[in-house]
């Protein structure tokens, strides 16, 4: 057997193999995990309108159980009463928080008191907000949509009276454009249920 040739072959076999192993360890190394998003809310009344409220509003903090106080967005099938979260995309902040802090902006933008503040300003009010999230999703299918429902109360501090207690519901539809537009019609869907409970309050303090 001749050494001289048989030494080189091998070599380049050897050679082959492991490119052809590298070759195959790149095919299988796994695709770059997708980058988290988050998105906030802005919502705010059309135009001011009328005082209602004479003195301090205080708006606590939401309730919200189970997923609805998770940061990861949800979505649910038409007709179903499943609901799951999406991968990937988040809200800024908890719904509670940020539920809380939209409907403080959107207050003050209506002019709805003299005042709005939450529990951290450490004023003593003489009208409690309190809010409860129901519904927060995205709804998939033919005709997406954002869909919320909260139950939002006001009561007066000095007797303890519920001035406004109601269930607010809307859905918005969204677009095909993905979850971009489906944020923009749950935060309009959002205006829309806080544009209701404005109404009644001002409803029943006339």
């Amino acid at each position: 057997m001749n050494m001289t040739t048989t030494a080189p072959r091998a070599i380049a076999k050897l050679a082959a193999g492991i490119v052809a192993l590298g070759v195959l360890g790149a095919c299988a190394s796994p695709s770059p995990v997708p980058e988290d998003k988050f998105y906030r809310l802005d919502v705010m009344a059309a135009a001011p309108g009328e005082m209602a409220l004479d003195g301090v509003v205080e708006v606590d903090r939401f309730v919200a159980s189970g997923s609805l106080g998770n940061r990861p967005l949800l979505f649910s099938e038409p007709g179903s009463n499943a609901v799951s979260e999406y991968h990937y995309q988040f809200w800024i902040e908890a719904p509670p928080v940020l539920l809380q802090s939209a409907l403080v902006s959107y207050l003050r933008s209506d002019k709805v008191a003299e005042r709005v503040v939450t529990p951290e300003m450490r004023v003593r009010p003489d009208f409690t907000i309190m809010g409860r999230v129901l519904r927060l999703e995205t709804v998939r299918g033919d005709t997406p949509a954002g869909a919320v429902t909260f139950e939002l109360t006001l009561r007066r501090e000095a007797d303890g009276e519920l001035l406004v207690l109601g269930e607010y519901r809307a859905e918005v539809p969204s677009g095909t454009n993905g979850i971009q537009t489906d944020v923009a019609a749950i935060e309009h869907a959002i205006n829309d249920a806080f544009t209701r409970f404005a109404a009644d309050i001002r409803s029943a303090v006339k």
